[in-house]
């Protein structure tokens, strides 16, 4: 939030923070949801339920700056212990190789799934509860307008999001 408000930054694109100050406008680009991911041919793979991966071992990223709160309240409502957390990674790189190279699993947004990159190297566990994400939003300065080229970029990421909601209809 203070790059934004020092003007070191145009803009941010990420998941919702929690709060966003009064001089700063946020946007909702698309509502996310998550999936369960473990490596192509995790023993877990067939888990149907939370239940079922209760002593299984969890790589977060954090996205709530606290570990615990990531993956602890989901299960706790849903009756079940905490998870049990044994790695976190703020790398794409640290996480794909920790994903891939061990049975943890990890709860990723499910765009994850479909890229080039990850898709032959893990595998979505389809539970039936509901994993919600935090919504993907741009936040930007209020009353100041962007830059050209962050205007652009914007623009583009608006377009991106269009794209990818049409995609994920068929």
């Amino acid at each position: 939030e203070l790059d934004l408000k020092e003007s070191r930054i145009d803009c941010y694109i990420g998941p919702a923070p929690d709060l966003v100050a009064a001089d700063l406008t946020r946007e909702v680009l698309f509502e996310n949801t998550r999936l369960i991911v473990g490596r192509k041919g995790h023993p877990l793979g067939q888990a149907k339920s939370l239940r079922d991966l209760i002593d299984a071992e969890w790589l977060t990223t954090s996205i709530t700056h606290v570990a615990e709160e990531e993956l602890g309240p989901l299960f706790a409502a849903h009756g079940l212990p905490p998870p049990k957390l044994v790695m976190q990674a703020h790398s794409t790189l640290t996480f794909m190789v920790t994903l891939v190279h061990s049975d943890l699993l990890m709860m990723l947004p499910m765009q994850w799934t479909k890229s080039f990159l990850t898709e032959n190297l893990v595998q979505p566990i389809h539970v039936r509860e509901r994993l919600p994400a935090p919504a993907v939003c741009l936040i930007r300065r209020s009353g100041l307008p962007l830059t050209p080229a962050a205007e652009y970029f914007c623009d583009m990421m608006r377009r991106a999001v269009t794209h990818l909601g049409s995609a994920q209809k068929k």
